[in-house]
């Protein structure tokens, strides 16, 4: 099983979503899920997205791409702003980045 398969089936679960449920959210057949757990079948790329965005999960997370801690408190605590918060935010690591 690969790491995106078993990522897969753990996040659907964490969400209580049935293989099914969340091919239908996706507008997918109920047995396109299966698929990707068992392995038979990978995501196109947009499928991927869908997936992760549906599973509010990153798709590193879903893949299996291992994130250093710091980086994923970053990532927690920006997802936690509201929107003016999260310009502002982007604002400045732009201006740091600039030289």
């Amino acid at each position: 099983m690969s790491d995106f398969s078993f990522n897969l089936k753990k996040y659907r679960k964490r969400k209580n979503l049935s293989q099914c449920k969340l091919a239908k959210t996706l507008h997918y057949g109920c047995t396109a899920i299966a698929n990707y757990e068992s392995g038979r079948n990978e995501p196109s790329i947009d499928s991927l997205i869908k997936l992760a965005e549906a599973l509010d999960v990153t798709i590193d997370e879903l893949v299996g791409i291992k994130q250093k801690s710091d980086e994923l408190h970053l990532l927690s605590a920006f997802k936690k702003l509201d929107n003016r918060k999260k310009q502002t935010v982007l604002c400045l690591v732009d201006a740091l980045l600039s030289p």
